[in-house]
């Protein structure tokens, strides 16, 4: 009997017990005694929502992965003036990846659980965290030997084909084609355009991604430059560009890098290992198109110092084949006068063995019966009736056989 009352006790439920709600009034009382106040608080940035409050999920991360969680908000009523703090600071609104130090109060409620109530923000310390970590990055490329590497290729005398990478749709896209549309439409340039995302999570992978894009086309045939554009940005937007990944793959890239990035006064990764930064992507434009004006006129030049060169030759040549010609018809005439002096000097001499003066310095001359001269002997026959015609007159003669 015994033995069953003890197991009746047993499976009785307590007489003392606490509701859910005193418990968890229980552990608000033990928070708010323990962290009596506002506290600083570093954390990242892991989601954010805005319903008019802002509700954020705030992590810490450490080489594992996530080793501390919570929610945390922003009242209506704090909103306004902390936004624009940061605003102001940053050029930039809150968003996801961002590293904060916030001012703020735990709160446990029994319904909605713990989160952190957040009064302040302190802009600097983004600022800073960004800095700090793009230090680190450029320290590495140093090390590396990849830092300077796309700034010590020689800059283009003109471009043929250029890859652009700028995110799908933007703003400073449209600003770069308003320039160059209309040298790709005379032939003038190809241009090979890449989509990439260039904020959040997701851009380091999608930017690298488009860079090897480029490298491939590269390789099929070679690139002038490759050009990284997208328009004005605050200062965290930018940040998501300050990547070792995306430096590392622009600063080895085989061609010249051009950016233009949006932002006049502070720099990126990007700007600091490509081979020429520019404020915008108008004026990354406007370089191509300048140095190719440059180009084209230089070429012009060419073409008219080449087809003046042409022109002077050709007078060169011409003068010189008339001073030839000149020459040649002076030295005909001199050998021309020269032979006619000759001449002349042969027909004085041949004028001077006529036949009578020949019969005039004592010879004669021999003809038969027709009057033809008789030069040989041998023409004579016995008997055979001849003349001799002496300078004074002429004699019958008749040929005696020998």
């Amino acid at each position: 009997m015994t033995r069953r009352r003890n197991k009746a006790e047993a499976t009785r439920p307590p007489e003392q017990f606490l509701e859910l709600a005193e418990v968890l009034d229980y552990v608000a009382a033990v928070i708010a005694r323990g962290v009596p106040g506002a506290v600083w608080v570093r954390a990242e940035i892991a989601s954010l929502t805005d319903r008019r409050h802002l509700y954020l999920d705030l992590v810490q991360l450490g080489d594992g992965g996530e080793i501390a969680k919570c929610r945390a908000t922003v009242w209506a009523r704090e909103r306004f003036e902390l936004e624009g703090k940061f605003r102001r600071a940053t050029g930039g609104a809150l968003e996801a990846g961002l590293k904060v130090l916030v001012f703020c109060t735990p709160d446990f409620h029994a319904q909605y659980g713990f989160s952190l109530h957040i009064l302040d923000i302190a802009p600097e310390f983004t600022l800073g965290d960004a800095a700090a970590r793009l230090g680190v990055m450029r320290e590495t490329l140093v090390r590396e030997g990849a830092y300077g590497l796309n700034r010590s290729l020689p800059a283009p005398a003109d471009y043929a084909r250029v890859a652009v990478i700028s995110p799908e749709g933007a703003a400073g896209l449209g600003d770069f084609r308003r320039e160059t549309d209309a040298l790709e439409a005379a032939g003038v340039i190809e241009f090979a355009y890449l989509q990439a995302t260039f904020q959040g999570r997701a851009a380091s992978a999608s930017v690298t991604r488009a860079i090897a894009q480029a490298r491939e086309l590269h390789s099929d045939a070679p690139l002038d430059a490759l050009v990284v554009i997208r328009g004005g940005g605050a200062v965290t937007d930018l940040a998501w560009l300050n990547d070792l990944d995306v430096a590392r793959a622009l600063a080895t890239f085989p061609a010249p890098v051009i950016t233009g990035l949006g932002h006049a006064r502070d720099d990126t990764l990007p700007d600091e290992v490509a081979h020429t930064r520019t404020d915008t992507p108008s004026k990354a434009a406007a370089l191509i198109v300048g140095v190719v004006a440059a180009a084209t006129a230089q070429a012009m030049q060419d073409t008219r110092t080449i087809r003046a060169s042409g022109t002077q030759m050709y007078v060169d040549a011409q003068a010189r084949a008339l001073w030839a010609r000149d020459r040649v018809r002076d030295e005909a005439t001199r050998v021309t006068e020269r032979q006619r002096a000759d001449v002349d000097a042969l027909m004085r001499q041949a004028l001077g063995l006529t036949p009578e003066r020949t019969l005039a310095r004592g010879y004669a001359l021999v003809r038969d019966e027709a009057g033809q001269p008789v030069t040989r002997a041998a023409q004579v026959e016995p008997g055979q009736a001849l003349t001799l015609e002496f300078g004074d007159g002429v004699v019958d003669v008749r040929a005696i056989p020998l």
